[in-house]
């Protein structure tokens, strides 16, 4: 599989964010004028800009026309950013956090859930319950996510329902060359005590809550995973492309 090739303004907005945040640039100092940047890192104004946008939204710098680009802060307000274009982004998505199981049951199925994962009322469904951080914070959780597998055969529940080989069965099942499709959702919810808990802020506090169902090559349902990312830690932003390009 090729790997896709970062674009150059995302390569120069994540440089210039890091280099904000070892403080190579200081609150209340100005980043190099955009002439300047573009003559230094080899590249066109219009991806400069598009950097810079990138670091504004950030929450790192404040741009004015004609007064350049002031650092603001230090430590963006937005940790978690999710850019998706298509199932392989998504898949590194999770593969630059970690999940920390808290729990694995099994539960039988009643007619909600019977219909979301695709089987009988009363058949056997496994929840894996964990909290997601990223690898450079391990203590500080920013979404909570379940996971819900479909009934599985013998060998796979039990697997399932082992804490300590739950997580090897989900990333094996969830593989990028044998997924079919992702369907997702989200919605902006309220967190319930529990969740709430689980991440460290109050109840009643905003999230956003993601559902996604994997499917492999065939159809069939592998997986749904619903998680509740904390409101002040995360925002998803997409790319559309033209078909082909």
């Amino acid at each position: 599989m090729n790997q896709k090739k970062i674009p150059r303004y995302r390569e120069i907005a994540d440089n210039l964010t890091n280099a904000i945040l070892a403080k190579e640039y200081p609150i209340g100092s100005q980043l190099p004028p955009e002439a300047e940047l573009c003559d230094q890192l080899d590249a066109s104004r219009h991806t400069i800009r598009e950097a810079l946008r990138i670091l504004e939204q950030a929450g790192l710098i404040s741009r004015r026309q004609g007064s350049g680009s002031l650092v603001i802060a230090n430590t963006p307000p937005v940790r978690y950013r999710q850019t998706v274009d298509s199932i392989e982004d998504l898949m590194q998505y999770g593969s630059q956090s970690r999940l920390r199981l808290l729990s694995v049951r099994e539960m039988q199925a009643d007619a909600a859930l019977s219909d979301l994962m695709h089987c009988r009322e009363g058949d056997a469904c496994i929840e894996l319950l964990g909290v997601r951080m990223e690898r450079e914070e391990p203590f500080r959780p920013f979404a909570l996510s379940q996971v819900l597998f479909p009934p599985q055969s013998a060998r796979r529940r039990a697997k399932l329902l082992d804490i300590d080989t739950a997580l090897g069965v989900m990333l094996t099942a969830l593989d990028a060359r044998t997924l079919g499709r992702i369907e997702q959702t989200f919605e902006a919810v309220a967190l319930d005590g529990h969740a709430a808990t689980q991440l460290g802020v109050k109840k009643g506090s905003p999230s956003l809550r993601a559902h996604r169902a994997y499917y492999d090559r065939a159809g069939k349902l592998i997986l749904v995973a619903v998680s509740w990312h904390r409101g002040d830690l995360f925002r998803i932003s997409t790319i559309l492309k033209h078909e082909g390009s």
